[in-house]
């Protein structure tokens, strides 16, 4: 009799082991954020910085923050794409609150006079948004 009831403890205990009461982990996904405007000097000096303030809503809740950007440069283009991530998955709880670019400032170089073009890259097919810099001596 003690051999059943050991099998039968040990059946019970894998079960309760493997059953749905675990916690599933929430997941991370990646996403293009939307940048609703920039600002950016419109001249600037040679060997200096070209400073882009970016604004904009990060994601509809508080489960949506930045992540990274994504900077391309090739001779005097500056490419940007802002990187957000999420929590996403089954039973999760968000704070209510915007996340917010509110003016996030990012440093680019400016190597040599003439006109820089810095694009901004949002979701979607050519959607970008476009400012010229004057890099001066």
């Amino acid at each position: 009799m003690k051999p059943f009831v050991l099998i039968i403890s040990a059946l019970l205990f894998v079960f309760l082991s493997t059953s749905c009461m675990k916690e599933k982990t929430p997941q991370i996904e990646e996403y293009v954020i939307k940048v609703d405007s920039i600002q950016v000097t419109d001249n600037v000096r040679v060997g200096s910085q070209i400073e882009v303030d970016f604004f904009g809503m990060i994601g509809p809740n508080g489960c949506s923050s930045f992540s990274r950007y994504i900077i391309k440069s090739n001779g005097k283009l500056h490419n940007v794409t802002l990187i957000g991530k999420r929590k996403v998955g089954e039973n999760l709880i968000c704070t209510e609150n915007l996340p917010m670019l509110d003016g996030m400032s990012l440093n680019l170089p400016a190597d040599s006079i003439g006109v820089y073009t810095v694009e901004i890259v949002n979701p979607g097919i050519n959607n970008m948004i476009t400012k010229k810099v004057t890099i001066i001596p």
